[in-house]
């Protein structure tokens, strides 16, 4: 083979990688593989319901953001259903005082799935609802956080809160911001 072969070889596998990967993102693809769930009780009686819905997205982060938010719930004496997006627990949103969302942001915007489960969301008033995303980012970016508000405003035409989640020591902290502010 000639060194014009190899190199041309080498840029259509770079072609293929970027174009499966792009896919993986733009069609939400892991989301897919979220069917699974768990619950998670309190040490005493608890004081009611909460639904975690996620969508891991490629690095997995909001589904580690979702059981720091789920273990945060249950110390404050909630059962917690910790459920994949695509989950049937998921679907099965009535006996809950707590729903939350959450899963990956791509360009500014919340994966596919997380954006269509909230779209389909039929709860009562009295529930609160919550929404998180991940960004890979280390830092907070106005843009990001505009975005997720405006879109989950538009989503579901009520009341939410909403928060992005940075990543490394920063998360924790993020993600009981979150759960207090739902609390309020």
């Amino acid at each position: 083979m000639d060194l014009l072969t190899i190199i041309g070889l080498v840029i259509g596998l770079i072609i293929v990688v970027v174009i499966v990967a792009m896919a993986f993102i733009v069609l939400d693809l892991v989301s897919y593989i979220a069917r699974g769930s768990r619950t998670l009780s309190p040490a005493g009686t608890a004081q009611g319901n909460a639904l975690i819905s996620y969508s891991p997205g490629l690095s997995g982060a909001a589904k580690k953001a979702a059981n720091v938010i789920a273990e945060d719930l249950k110390s404050r004496d909630y059962k917690v259903d910790l459920a994949g997006v695509k989950s049937k627990n998921a679907a099965n949103t009535s006996d809950y005082a707590i729903i939350i969302a959450g899963g990956p942001m791509y360009w500014g915007k919340i994966s596919k799935s997380v954006d269509t489960y909230l779209k389909t969301l039929k709860v009562s008033e009295d529930v609160k609802i919550g929404v998180f995303a991940t960004t890979g980012s280390a830092e907070f970016h106005s843009e990001d956080i505009a975005s997720l508000e405006k879109q989950v405003a538009s989503d579901l035409n009520r009341k939410a809160v909403t928060k992005t989640l940075r990543i490394g020591e920063a998360n924790k902290k993020d993600c009981t911001n979150f759960v207090f502010a739902l609390m309020q």
